[in-house]
């Protein structure tokens, strides 16, 4: 059993997956205001200076916070996927071969190890981080203090394309925290694989590693693919991470904050996780949403015995 449970507030943000739904190919890509639903909230302040939709929304967060009981939290979660990556570009080029055999959509090749972004993948993720700097400037978009990766090499790229601009715009440091439980779901293809530790360690100095993070690719060993459950169980204990650790630190406002760079597959594992109906997004795509973090009573009530 993990030591918090997850919901998601309603009302807040549109029915993403009744719009991926409507999309081409039914993916689905940023949203204008990220989703957020235009509302009046009851922390709304009618003489409070920014009455931007998404800053009177942080207010409200900050406010549910203030007001929560103990052990209760909530967190504004930015979902991006990564850009399009040379193993995408190739499962496409499969697709379109008429030669490919039928179902043969995940490419094996050597190239797709560890695929780094294409140009367009860079592309796209640029896009993605002026898409932010103006709802920054005009929705009151918050910026993230807390910023998780997964450690694959087309994560690692899209977070510095996409987020060290906005932060840099505003004077702040890009210093993300490598992940291993953010990795795309273990499907055997190359692209599932990563680089040691070591190689992430000179490549991305400005990223932080997590304690732990294992030298060589671990989960890359195994012989067999993990079960969409498994999954769940390992995005959702990154989620965990990030609840555990604001818990313990002195809350602030931006504290709230959390922005993740992963896969397709894992964001559908975290959303089934979170009671929601998984939906697809198109590369380089931000999702945002509320969740509401408990810390399991079980777990509240040993660790009250321990510090006895």
């Amino acid at each position: 059993m993990g030591k918090w449970s997850f919901s998601v507030p309603e009302g807040y943000f549109d029915d993403c997956a009744a719009l991926a739904a409507q999309q081409p190919e039914g993916r689905l890509t940023t949203q204008p205001l990220f989703a957020l639903t235009p509302r009046a909230y009851p922390s709304d302040d009618p003489d409070a200076a920014d009455q931007r939709p998404w800053a009177r929304f942080t207010a409200h967060v900050a406010a549910l916070n203030r007001e929560a009981p103990d052990g209760v939290s909530f967190k504004i979660l930015f979902l991006t996927r990564h850009g399009q990556g040379y193993h995408n570009l190739r499962k496409q080029q499969l697709a379109e071969d008429e030669k490919a055999r039928p179902g043969d959509s995940s490419p094996n090749d050597a190239e797709c190890f560890d695929a780094s972004l294409t140009p367009l993948g860079v592309v796209q993720a640029r896009a993605l981080a002026a898409r932010w700097l103006a709802s920054v400037a005009v929705d009151g978009l918050p910026l993230p203090r807390t910023l998780c990766t997964s450690p694959l090499a087309r994560c690692l790229e899209t977070s510095a394309h996409h987020l060290r601009p906005v932060l840099a715009a505003h004077g702040r440091p890009f210093r993300p925290v490598v992940k291993e439980a953010l990795r795309e779901r273990w499907t055997t293809h190359a692209c599932d694989r990563r680089r040691p530790r070591a190689w992430i360690e000179a490549n991305w100095p400005m990223c932080v590693l997590e304690d732990g993070l294992p030298a060589e690719d671990e989960l890359g060993a195994r012989p067999r693919a993990e079960t969409e459950a498994e999954n769940r169980v390992r995005v959702l204990g990154a989620l965990e991470d990030v609840f555990e650790e604001e818990e313990e630190e002195e809350e602030e406002e931006e504290e709230e904050v959390v922005a993740w760079t992963f896969h397709s597959l894992a964001m559908r594992a975290l959303l089934g996780g979170l009671g929601m109906t998984p939906f697809k997004v198109q590369p380089a795509t931000t999702v945002a949403l509320l969740v509401r973090g408990e810390r399991v009573a079980e777990v509240r009530q040993h660790e009250g015995k321990d510090a006895r």
